[in-house]
């Protein structure tokens, strides 16, 4: 009989370390999905890596890195997100409230 994951992983989840180090791995899953979702919408927009250096004033190997980056500076991804031609916005829900931080507020 074939067992379901969700029993097989229950065990991993009951576990406290185990859990913790799950959820690193989600972060840093999350965190790196997230930098190629920016590589994709450069790539999207008709942007080189040349192109954005430009923009930003750095080196195209900069641009590589920035790319690479799975924990960037808010600072970092505004100026990113302004030389793609968009604002950042960045929105912190706790329950139901909500608090909105738009591209003037990150320095």
């Amino acid at each position: 009989m074939a067992k379901k994951f969700k029993d097989l992983a229950a065990p991993l989840y009951a576990d406290p370390k185990s859990r913790e180090q799950i959820e690193r791995h989600k972060r840093d899953m999350e965190a790196e999905l997230f930098a190629c979702k920016l590589v994709d919408l450069r790539q999207d927009l008709g942007i080189s890596q040349t192109d954005l250096a430009e923009r930003l004033g750095i080196s195209q190997a900069g641009v590589s890195k920035l790319e690479r980056s799975t924990d960037p500076k808010l600072s970092t991804m505004r100026k990113l997100t302004e030389a793609l031609g968009g604002t950042l916005h960045i929105e912190v829900r706790v329950g139901d409230r909500s608090i909105e931080l738009g591209t003037e507020a990150i320095e």
